[in-house]
């Protein structure tokens, strides 16, 4: 494995991702202001979440960039963090900043569904029973 071509390949990807980051603060601080009907309010909150969430997985990444390069200079780059093992050539050559190997990867995505489906039983565990279902509820308990 060539370290200095990912090196490379992880400085330009870290390059763009800076430049895109500064060209969105500039669109910004530029960004039209005034009066709009609800269409046009609705329209620019949805744009500005959407750049939230796309400038918030730019800074993921970049910081996992950073995180890669810091590896190739100690030594540790291609080890999966999770596990130890040593990280597929092909898989770090398709995303250079990758942290884990596939299996835990998998087990990583598999809890976060997990984790994710709990959050939202959690959410609606909350809202109180509908009129008349605490009554059925009791009934059934009490058979």
């Amino acid at each position: 494995m060539d370290l200095e071509k990912i090196r490379e390949k992880l400085l330009e990807k870290r390059n763009q991702i800076l430049k895109s980051l500064e060209e969105s603060a500039k669109s910004d601080i530029n960004e039209k202001t005034g009066v709009g009907d609800d269409a046009d309010t609705v329209t620019d909150e949805l744009s500005r979440e959407t750049h939230y969430k796309l400038t918030q997985a730019d800074r993921e990444t970049l910081y996992l960039i950073d995180l890669a390069l810091r590896k190739i200079d100690s030594g540790t780059y291609g080890i999966c963090e999770e596990c130890g093992a040593v990280i597929g050539e092909k898989r770090l050559e398709a995303i250079p900043w990758v942290r884990l190997c596939i299996d835990c990867s998998q087990n990583e995505e598999i809890v976060r569904q997990f984790q994710q489906r709990n959050e939202e039983e959690m959410i609606y565990n909350i809202i109180p029973p509908a009129l008349g279902e605490e009554e059925e509820s009791k009934n059934l308990q009490a058979e």
